[in-house]
């Protein structure tokens, strides 16, 4: 056994890339001016390497520089769109029903001050219908949010035909690409959305560093105010390290994210083919093209998820039915696609990732398939 377990949770987070790690290191003991004290050298400094972090993320996604807000991470991001645009009660949000719940929750928080909202379905593997989306467009639609992949099922939505809806009735649109960003390509001029929003630590950056990106002439109203930083959307000392290390991620990702793509599709197909093969009773959530590289959601029928990974010593692993707070309920996205609450329960995310192997990967499958025998005979005595 390995002397601690190999980590499949890259969808949670990923580990910091030791390049960006010593491109930050400077910034905390050197260069560790405040941007906004520019009468000195020191603030002059951290200024100049916030500018450049800033153009970098800029052109790494297809925006302009002034275009791009550096946030604490992706959940404020979402929360500024949400909650930025001033919706008064009477006006209409459309979101989908697999969100994430730092869009979802605050959706729901607006609609307690009477904003109108419509959930939009999606289909067994997870996608949005375009034709659906149109459908629910109402003159007083103020915002539709759909993410452009979801990290659980691994969909990837066709944002770009989301957006020309959007664009061709005047509603702005957002997509969550925390799960997208540094895993497939995304360019928000090719999309045309008004918002987007993603987090460092999902493409092996640093946590607590994220990104709004907001569209030239559509404006929000500040997050934070006060100290008028990040051209006023967000008052606070912006984390200038946080930020130089997330533009070094997502430089680092533009040169070596292809091949990893392919090289990840190719051991998840491994993972997937392996599994319906040799162990009976499995279901796999999601569609097989149009997915995250790395992405694979199984059920492991007649077996508990939460058992099943406390077996999986060897792994890190997580569930899409078990949700932060402990209780017991059934994954929102394996519900919206129709699966039952037992199927739900049994459920089981694997997320690969950079440092993944095909060694791991059948020896993973070793382990399940002793470890789902060992569990469907416990529960059929």
């Amino acid at each position: 056994m390995p002397e601690s377990p190999i980590y499949l949770d890259h969808h949670a987070t990923t580990p910091c890339d030791p390049r960006v790690v010593s491109t930050m290191l400077p910034l905390l003991t050197e260069n560790f001016g405040n941007p906004a004290s520019i009468t000195h050298f020191h603030g002059r400094k951290a200024a100049a390497l916030l500018d450049d972090a800033r153009s970098l993320v800029a052109q790494s996604i297809g925006a302009r520089t002034d275009e791009i807000y550096f946030v604490a991470g992706a959940t404020e991001a979402n929360n500024l769109v949400v909650h930025g645009l001033g919706l008064q009660p009477g006006s209409h949000v459309i979101a989908s029903l697999i969100e994430h719940k730092s869009v979802s929750v605050p959706i729901q928080a607006m609609a307690k001050t009477g904003v109108d909202v419509t959930w939009l379905d999606v289909n067994h593997e997870g996608f949005v219908s375009p034709d659906r989306l149109r459908e629910a467009i109402r003159p007083e639609t103020r915002l539709v949010s759909v993410m452009t992949a979801n990290g659980e099922i691994g969909t990837i939505q066709p944002v770009a035909e989301l957006a020309a809806i959007c664009r061709e009735r005047g509603v702005p649109f957002h997509t969550d690409a925390t799960q997208a960003v540094g895993k497939i390509k995304f360019d928000v001029s090719e999309i045309g959305c008004a918002f987007a929003s993603f987090s460092a630590h999902k493409f092996y950056g640093p946590k607590g560093s994220g990104v709004l990106y907001s569209r030239r002439g559509v404006r929000l109203r500040p997050g934070t105010i006060g100290g008028g930083q990040e051209r006023g959307m967000r008052s606070g000392t912006v984390n200038v390290p946080g930020a130089v290390g997330l533009a070094e991620a997502l430089r680092i990702r533009g040169e070596e994210m292809e091949s990893e793509a392919i090289r990840l599709t190719a051991l998840r197909n491994r993972l997937w083919d392996r599994l319906t093969q040799e162990i009976d009773n499995v279901i796999v959530h999601g569609p097989r093209e149009l997915r995250l590289p790395g992405n694979l959601n199984v059920s492991f029928m007649r077996t508990e998820s939460e058992a099943l990974m406390i077996a999986l010593r060897r792994f890190s692993l997580s569930s899409g039915s078990a949700c932060s707070s402990g209780d017991r309920e059934p994954s929102p996205v394996l519900k919206a696609i129709g699966a039952s609450d037992e199927i739900s329960y049994s459920s089981i995310r694997f997320g690969l990732g950079k440092s993944n192997t095909t060694e791991e990967i059948d020896l993973l499958v070793r382990d399940l398939e002793h470890s789902v025998s060992k569990l469907r005979e416990i529960s059929a005595a």
